[in-house]
């Protein structure tokens, strides 16, 4: 590859992949929190105090896999740090550069249907261990130049531009299946998608499989690429891709590196491979059987609808969660005659799962710690189906999987602390904590349920090993009885109908709906179909109700009960791949035994600056070199830039800094300016010099909580400016004072939950309230805002109506600088104009967003438009000049139309153009009242 072709992609890199990896909360940990370390040459394991066992645990792991896992990759070892987060209440991880660190967020999934049952740290360490092996390998050719030249930002943006998505997540998820007895590889729930798509004839392109929909069901990129991982070490060994990737982050080829380099060390084109990928799947899914389902709940053309969680109400109607993707998640009653009636919106949660009784719904709700990010609640909600109120049962709390008495007199959920310790909990009806069982040896609890006369709760059981089981115990206590022993398979969603439990159980590849009769002390297949069967009811014609995997979305199906005496044993089994099965690599978990490292304390202040990229940027006429900084905790954010005017032909330098690592978070800026100049005449220009100083607070809140995301920052900061002229200027002209001025402001949002295809919420407002004061006794100049948007619902599902109001003034008593400052102006203008400065400015916006269409077409693997969109707009502009009492109008309608695409099926991108009819020019002294602008993605150049 010549010089020029390198530059060439470098210069295509910067402008169009600038990525930002942002998973990590910024100030997310509470500063009272204590951390500690394990710091070997291998890992940096910082966990908070109390951890100690899950850190060891995390490191023997990790250390292992370096030692015997890497070869398929390459095996350079480059060290790295991993936080544990134990605070939230969702299960996640990941490994991101810039900087280069990864996140475990260790509160395991209730459900272990899509993320199995093993250990969740076990389970975390083998998967993302995977992606710090990529990253550790993937530093070669023009992805190690784009490092040298741009930090881990290059190596970040170049890796994405060579390898595909699918790749990375796929290969994770065949790790964490080669080196465990379950992964995903082995979960039936993981495969539905694609098979929902093969079973009913759904043929996507590859880029609509790359890129998703907003219209039609799409899975995701782990799926996708465990087929393809999977099935190319399957048919050309185990190091196709140690060779495909090694040649890909060369960029070897310079053009579609990744398809080309698989083309080379397979023989057949990209497009070939994954045509017969999918193939070698598809005849495997062609022999399963199916069975006959009487569809309860329809299908929505351009749409993806979901009913899940039946339960049977005692008038013979269904009682479900559905959402969709125009709609927000509610709770529905449907008739028997088909007819829906929507019940209340539901909270805001992270798990969709929720329980009824005699008229009465629990589930767990979101809610937020008024301040640290990495802190989350999860409290009891509690939903009178008859009124539709919902009263919050607990608060700060940790509950999940909640179920209510058939009395309503008490309420059993699981409990996880952030100790790493589940337990069972039974509360009365006032939320009063009336007695628990804790489990023992990180066993987890899910999914209790009260039996039909409410003397038992029966509860779902998994041990570290990921061997799930049912227990049983009565409400006054007692000795706890096994229903069904443990075993190597996936249990989830009980419900109880009389003296039979019903429950989701993984079989014969496969998530069917098994039961426990109690009567008979008996477990049996009751139905099964081959996209799985989630939670069920018996309904009274002998059928079985559940929520069925489709590709249209989850529907309700009647199913005819089978009632197959069944064995306990394990159900877990290999699917449709051979080579994931190695006893030596899947026994991995068992066979690694923790190792005592030595623990020490972890200082906040450990490498707090940790310069990681530096990015150049030019927006004309300014050239700008930011280096970045971010520690490893998030709570010192650091920029150092450079920046050059070519118009002016002047320099300057700075730096901004936020702490986050306190209650209230100071940050800092200073800058200096050096060639500042003015043009005076034909000879004559006058120079000077700036620095500007700032330093200040700010405070996030979050009132995030039932219905709505709410937050709140506060932020008040001390300026300095000091302006010396420097030249002939420092002679002739009457010296600038040193100004020093005050700036507050108050920010403040709140929307109800999106649905995927809604452009905006149908309920949310913001507010900016800005105000700045010169504090010199001997200048003048101060400057109030006050900015809102009001988010209201338009004709339409996926429509929205935006309104926007704001209101500026300022003082009259500046004439010139060296008697105050003139302060810049953060107006919304009516859009078409220039902005003008009025003492006393208003404006008032209508906007009204729809969608035009969802063409899910792109074009060459390069751009991918999942929708095109408008604004129709009404602009009026108030300036009012009191010196001379009148008042100026600048109205402006258009329209502007947005394309939101993605870009090397990686890359969100949303672009347009605007076109404004002037309603008052003549102020503008532009003859031509029609204005066309193009509207630059702000994702598009930079953080």
């Amino acid at each position: 590859m010549n010089i020029f072709n390198r530059l060439l992609v470098v210069i295509v890199l910067v402008l169009f992949l600038n990525e930002d990896v942002r998973a990590q909360v910024f100030g997310g940990n509470a500063a009272s929190l204590r951390w500690k370390q394990i710091n070997t040459d291998t890992v940096r394991i910082v966990f908070p105090e109390g951890l100690d066992s899950v850190a060891q645990r995390v490191a023997a792991l990790t250390h292992h896999m370096q030692l015997t896992n890497s070869a398929t990759l390459g095996g350079l070892k480059r060290k790295v740090s991993i936080v544990l987060q134990s605070g939230t209440t969702y299960s996640n991880g990941y490994v991101g550069l810039s900087p280069y660190r990864s996140e475990f967020f260790l509160m395991p999934p209730q459900s272990a249907l899509e993320l199995g049952a093993q250990s969740w740290a076990d389970n975390l360490a083998i998967h993302e261990y995977r992606h710090i092996e990529q990253y550790s390998n993937f530093r070669h050719g023009l992805s190690r130049l784009m490092s040298f030249l741009f930090g881990q930002d290059g190596q970040d943006l170049a890796n994405s531009a060579a390898v595909p998505n699918w790749f990375f997540e796929g290969d994770a998820v065949y790790n964490e299946t080669l080196l465990s007895k379950q992964g995903r590889g082995r979960l039936p729930y993981f495969f539905n998608g694609y098979k929902s798509l093969f079973y009913e004839g759904r043929d996507y392109s590859y880029m609509k499989l790359r890129n998703g929909s907003y219209r039609d069901f799409v899975p995701d990129h782990y799926r996708l690429g465990y087929l393809l991982v999977a099935y190319g070490r399957e048919k050309y060994g185990d190091s196709l891709w140690l060779r495909v990737t090694q040649d890909a982050v060369r960029f070897k080829p310079l053009l579609y590196p990744f398809q080309g380099a698989l083309k080379k060390h397979t023989g057949v084109s990209y497009r070939q491979f994954v045509q017969q990928a999918m193939e070698y799947y598809q005849q495997q899914w062609k022999v399963e059987p199916d069975s006959s389902v009487k569809w309860v709940t329809n299908t929505e053309p351009r749409n993806v609808v979901n009913y899940q969680f039946p339960y049977l109400a005692g008038d013979g109607s269904v009682i479900a969660l559905k959402n969709s993707n125009t709609h927000i998640p509610g709770f529905y009653r449907l008739q028997p005659d088909g007819r829906e009636e929507k019940i209340a919106v539901r909270d805001i949660a992270y798990d969709d799962y929720f329980s009824y009784n005699n008229d009465r719904i629990a589930y767990a709700g979101y809610e937020a710690d008024l301040r640290w990010g990495n802190k989350e609640y999860s409290d009891i909600h509690v939903l009178d189906v008859k009124n539709g109120e919902t009263r919050r049962l607990t608060h700060k709390g940790r509950y999940f999987s909640p179920d209510i008495s058939h009395d309503g007199g008490q309420v059993v959920a699981t409990a996880y602390s952030e100790m790493q310790q589940s337990s069972l909990v039974w509360l009365d009806a006032d939320g009063k904590v009336l007695r628990s069982v804790e489990g023992e040896n990180g066993k987890v609890y899910s999914f209790p349920k009260f039996s039909g006369d409410d003397r038992f709760v029966y509860w779902i059981e998994r041990d570290k090993a990921g061997r799930m089981a049912i227990q049983r115990q009565a409400v006054a206590g007692g000795d706890i009885t096994p229903v069904l022993p443990y075993a190597n398979r996936i249990l989830s969603y009980p419900v109880v109908q009389g003296d039979t439990l019903l429950y989701t159980c993984s079989n014969d590849g496969k998530d069917e709906i098994w039961a426990y009769v109690e009567s008979a002390g008996k477990h049996y297949r009751v139905a099964s179909h081959r996209t799985g069967l989630y939670q069920a009811a018996m309904g009274a014609n002998g059928q079985v109700v559940s929520s069925v995997f489709t590709s249209s979305g989850f529907r309700l199906g009647a199913v005819a009960a089978q009632w197959q005496p069944v064995a306990a044993a394990d159900t877990l089994e290999e699917l449709y791949v051979n080579r994931v099965n190695n006893s030596l690599f899947n026994n991995t978990l068992s066979g690694v035994t923790s190792s005592k490292y030595p623990v020490t304390r972890y200082h906040k202040s450990f490498r707090l600056l940790n310069l990681h990229s530096w990015q150049p940027d030019y927006d004309d006429p300014d050239f700008k070199f930011t280096i970045y900084g971010e520690n490893v905790l998030n709570t010192l954010q650091s920029q150092l830039y450079y920046q050059y005017n070519r118009t002016e032909g002047f320099h300057k330098a700075g730096y901004t800094g936020v702490y986050g690592g306190w209650y209230v978070q100071p940050f800092i800026g200073a800058s200096h300016t050096w060639n500042r100049n003015t043009y005076y005449n034909r000879d004559t220009s006058f120079y000077w010099q700036e620095s500007n100083v700032n330093a200040g607070l700010q405070l996030p809140l979050n009132l995030s909580g039932g219905k709505q995301y709410r937050y709140v920052t506060l932020s008040s900061s001390f300026n300095l400016l000091d302006r010396q002229w420097t030249g002939i200027g420092e002679k002739l002209l009457i010296p600038w004072p040193t100004a020093t001025y005050l700036e507050s402001r108050i920010r403040y949002s709140s929307q109800i939950q999106t649905a995927a295809r809604q452009i905006y919420p149908h309920w949310a407002h913001s507010l900016l309230l800005q105000y700045r004061n010169v504090l010199n006794p001997s200048l003048k100049g101060q400057q109030w805002l006050a900015n809102g948007y009001l988010y209201l619902p338009g004709i339409g599902a996926s429509h929205s109506i935006v309104l926007n109001g704001a209101y500026q003034g300022r003082d009259t008593m500046v004439t010139n600088y060296t008697n105050g400052i003139v302060f810049e102006s953060n107006f919304p203008f009516s859009r078409g104009y220039q902005g003008v400065s009025y003492p006393r400015m208003w404006k008032l916006g209508v906007n009204y967003h729809l969608p035009l269409c969802l063409p899910d077409w792109g074009l060459a693997q390069v751009v991918y438009f999942k929708r095109v969109r408008a604004n129709l707009f009404y602009d009026i502009t108030g300036g009012r000049s009191l010196r001379y009492g009148t008042t100026t109008h600048f109205a402006s309608t258009g329209a502007e139309i947005y394309f939101d695409t993605k870009w090397w099926n990686q890359e969100d991108v949303t672009f347009g153009f605007r076109y404004s009819h002037l309603l008052n020019a003549e102020y503008t002294g532009v003859k031509n009242s029609g204005r066309w602008e193009i509207i630059w993605p702000v994702n598009l150049f930079g953080r």
